[in-house]
């Protein structure tokens, strides 16, 4: 994975001057593209950060861009700027999770602390994706009993209960669940109930 970018994209060389300019100015990383389908050319799975884009470009549409994102799945926080922000492109870029969009010629300031804001929530995101990955790798140690196990905890039952559910004893459950909970590195029920709360939104059950 790179290291969080803005990418600016922009057939205007001067409004591209302008935003590297800005950008420079606070020490951030930047690549300049004059078209849409030269940032589309990349690998987009490793890129981490932010795209400021124009809505106007040759070929391929900074609204056009925006949807070929969402539908790669490509989840990086996006600001428009325009000379011409007809409200119908405003609100579909809006509406398809734009983080901001700003007139030309726009207030500096303004348009960089929305960049600011845009890696800050990037930054939170590939967090989110890095633990999420960490506890996917953790319960895919879990063997199919360690698994009904978790199951039953996470169902609120009590040991002797899933003991009984599974047809084994106590004892043996307990054993399961100490292991259970080494694997996931769960100190606690209430962190493991968390864990697997966390799991869960990608996956139908523990």
């Amino acid at each position: 994975m790179l290291s969080p970018t803005v990418y600016l994209i922009d057939d205007d060389p001067v409004i591209s001057f302008i935003l590297a300019d800005l950008v420079e100015s606070v020490h951030l990383p930047y690549v300049v593209f004059s078209d849409a389908s030269a940032f589309l050319r990349q690998d987009l799975s490793l890129l981490t950060g932010c795209i400021v884009a124009d809505v106007r470009m040759p070929g391929t549409s900074g609204l056009e861009l925006q949807d070929e994102l969402r539908y790669q799945e490509i989840d990086l926080p996006m600001i428009f700027i325009s000379s011409y922000p007809e409200v119908p492109s405003v609100v579909r870029a809006m509406r398809g999770g734009a983080l901001d969009f700003f007139q030309k010629p726009f207030a500096p300031q303004q348009v960089l602390d929305r960049i600011q804001d845009g890696l800050r929530i990037d930054k939170a995101r590939s967090h989110r994706q890095a633990r999420s990955r960490a506890i996917g790798e953790r319960m895919a140690l879990l063997t199919p009993r360690e698994k009904e196990v978790l199951q039953g905890v996470f169902e609120g039952k009590l040991t002797k209960t899933i003991a009984h559910d599974l047809g084994i004893s106590q004892r043996t459950a307990e054993t399961y669940r100490h292991l259970m909970m080494e694997k996931l590195q769960a100190g606690s029920v209430a962190e493991l109930v968390r864990l697997t709360i966390e799991f869960l939104p990608a996956h139908d059950s523990p």
